[in-house]
């Protein structure tokens, strides 16, 4: 897939995104349950955290170097949601869009990311963003 390809349906998942955490109300923003023990302040930090990790990976994959290590993603989840918490509203958006900026800065790096590469930018932006979004839809009918 192109690059340009690529940054336009990263955007178009953002902001359908964007779109869905806005219908819920401020004041139900860091109520748990859009999933188990995660809140909507949760999730938005979670994806912002995502994509500056396939930032990282594109950054990587532009200086010839191979993919990140593996860890254990369940305790980098739960150290991202811990971190997320202490941070405002603004914090977590202004650090999402800075993230998705730095994704899309590296992009160019790497001309027509296949395989992997192209798997985890799928993964942790416009696959990630559009599978958080329903459920955030969800939880803003309720």
């Amino acid at each position: 897939m192109r690059n340009q390809e690529l940054i336009e349906r990263e955007d178009r998942a953002w902001l359908a995104f964007v779109d869905a955490f806005s219908q819920v109300p401020d004041s139900r923003r860091e109520d748990e349950g859009v999933v188990p023990g995660w809140s909507v302040k949760d999730l938005v930090w979670h994806c912002g955290y995502w994509v500056g990790y396939v930032a990282d990976l594109v950054e990587r994959a532009a200086r010839g170097e191979g993919p990140a290590p593996d860890q254990d993603w369940d305790a980098v989840n739960d150290l991202v949601i811990e971190e997320g918490r202490g941070l405002t509203w603004d914090e977590i958006i202004v650090r999402s869009e800075a993230n998705r900026a730095r994704f899309r800065e590296a992009l160019p790096g790497v001309e027509a990311p296949s395989g992997d590469l192209l798997e985890d930018i799928a993964g942790e932006t416009y696959d990630h963003y559009d599978e958080h979004a329903a459920e955030i839809r969800a939880f803003a009918a309720v």
